[in-house]
């Protein structure tokens, strides 16, 4: 009877040996990896498998990075004084223009004068706007005709702020010079009895030229 109880008891060990071994052997299949992250272990059955991870070397390149100077301007506080310019501005026909437009506008209400060329007297057509772009450095000639020749004519679709409106006769002949304010206005001196003014453009006689610094 006792043999029989140990050969029962020896059964039911093995037979919960059996069952109990998947579960253990899935569990201790579980990986486990460490804090770093460089390494991974994993058990299986009865050995133990470890993993370790390299970090590939990484090349560093160093790009160098060009610093442009901007292109700006300063206005002198005397409406007479010189306006400052940087290299870029004076390269730069939307910023230079700017600076001239800025500077035609600083004589507003001056009188027309004939031959005129300063503010303290007064100014002609070309005396005004030779004598705003001296105001940048820039040299003119003196009539308004030798002004064309001396520029760049270009399409007006591409005139910018600052640029030269020449008005020519129907014989072709340049009688009028103004400085370019954009959306179709222009800082001049008219005629006598008129100031420099800011006006819209009156007829379709007219052509651009770009003076270059």
């Amino acid at each position: 009877m006792a043999s029989a109880r140990a050969r029962l008891g020896a059964a039911v060990s093995a037979a919960l040996a059996i069952t109990l071994l998947p579960a253990f052997t899935a569990s201790a299949s579980a990986a486990v990896a460490d804090d770093t992250g460089t390494s991974t272990s994993t058990i299986t059955g009865t050995s133990v498998v470890t993993s370790t991870l390299t970090t590939s070397s990484l090349s560093t390149s160093t790009t160098a990075v060009s610093t442009t100077a901007p292109a700006s301007f300063s206005l002198p506080v005397s409406r007479t004084g010189y306006v400052t310019l940087s290299a870029a501005a004076k390269a730069d026909p939307v910023v230079r223009g700017k600076a001239v437009a800025q500077t035609a506008a600083r004589f507003a209400g001056v009188p027309y004068v004939a031959g005129g060329t300063s503010p303290a007297v007064g100014f002609d057509c070309s005396g005004y706007t030779r004598y705003v772009y001296s105001r940048l450095g820039i040299s003119l000639p003196r009539v308004s005709r030798d002004q064309y020749a001396a520029a760049t004519p270009i399409p007006r679709s591409t005139a910018v702020k600052g640029d030269l409106v020449f008005f020519y006769s129907t014989s072709g002949r340049i009688y009028h010079v103004a400085i370019y304010a954009g959306n179709g206005y222009i800082w001049h001196s008219p005629y006598p009895g008129k100031r420099v003014m800011l006006e819209r453009i009156w007829t379709s006689s007219w052509k651009v030229a770009r003076v270059r610094a």
